[in-house]
């Protein structure tokens, strides 16, 4: 531990102690010699101007702070363990923005960068290690991401030009709600006021944002849990079946580690793994299934089981229609 870790080590000790504390447990705690302590206690006393003093009625050291003036370190201090989690989780963000956070988190990086290299470590050495690979990311079209996420804090509505999936554009008013970041994409639930209802949109098929002076309509928090949250993946909606799925030996035990849902039920059949599932569209799940085929088998409800078997057939079709080029 270097002594930036001390420093940051000692003030908070302080803060969380109102009585004195002594010098022998304050080096239980640090993990150093009272020697190193008293060194540390007069670094910060002769350059940081900190309100360390003796209690000799109470045995130990303490913060003597005035009410209105209580004391804290200058700057971003952190441990380098701190420091280099927090490379690590802008990193992710980075990756997780499409490069939209660049301007934002640029100044925040350059000042964990100094810190780190005040410590000895060379955050660009560090991240060659790690790797984020945010794969089928869409990419997110112009400012959108930042209108979205101001009209979200600011609690103001958004009019948008909208692209779905049938590449059918429409023009509506939303209230945003909450942003939602799932299987390598970015996703928008609001109310719309179009459709007088909530909605899912993917940001990356917002053409347009422009947030607008009326104020969102506010969901409760409930209701916006119950809509969502009790739906399969990311199509909303109360859930209004149960898919019972068999997954065979070669992949059930990695299937046990999964969470395909919150309330999923899973249990072990021999060697098979038996996962069911509440849903309400069956989308995402039929592209789930057909991944893992054919190491799975749909036990219930029939149509669902219907509807694998039609896509493995067309599927089948397309294939056997196609001729290799000469």
């Amino acid at each position: 531990m270097d002594k930036f870790d001390r420093i940051q080590q000692l003030h908070r000790l302080f803060k969380m102690h109102q009585r004195p504390v002594s010098l022998s447990t304050l080096a239980a705690r640090m993990e150093c010699t009272q020697r190193t302590v008293k060194r540390t206690i007069e670094t910060m006393q002769n350059f940081l101007d900190a309100p360390i003093e003796y209690n000799r009625a109470g045995g130990g050291w303490q913060y003597v702070e005035s009410p209105g003036a209580l004391f804290e370190l200058p700057g971003l201090w952190l441990t380098a363990d701190e420091l280099q989690s927090l490379t690590l989780l802008l990193n992710v963000l980075e990756n997780l923005g499409n490069g939209l956070l660049n301007k934002e988190l640029g100044f925040i990086d350059n000042q964990i960068s100094r810190l780190l290299a005040a410590r000895g470590i060379d955050p660009s050495a560090l991240m060659e290690h790690i790797k984020v690979l945010p794969l089928g990311n869409r990419q997110l079209p112009g400012n959108t991401f930042q209108t979205v996420g101001e009209s979200l804090l600011n609690r103001r509505r958004i009019n948008i030009h909208y692209k779905s999936f049938k590449h059918q554009t429409t023009r509506r008013d939303i209230s945003p709600q909450t942003l939602v970041y799932y299987r390598e994409n970015w996703y928008l639930d609001a109310w719309c006021h179009l459709r007088g209802g909530l909605r899912t949109f993917s940001i990356a098929r917002i053409l347009r944002a422009e947030t607008l002076p009326t104020a969102t309509r506010q969901i409760p928090k409930q209701q916006l849990e119950a809509y969502f949250a009790g739906s399969y993946g990311i199509f909303a909606g109360t859930a209004t079946d149960t898919a019972r799925l068999r997954f065979f030996p070669e992949i059930a035990r990695e299937i046990a580690l999964q969470q395909w849902h919150p309330h999923q039920i899973g249990q072990w059949d021999g060697e098979d793994y038996l996962l069911s599932i509440p849903y309400s569209s069956d989308k995402e799940l039929v592209q789930d299934i057909l991944r893992h085929s054919p190491n799975v088998y749909i036990e219930a409800p029939a149509k669902l089981r219907q509807k694998v078997q039609d896509k493995l057939q067309e599927a089948l079709a397309l294939c056997l229609s196609r001729r290799e080029p000469a």
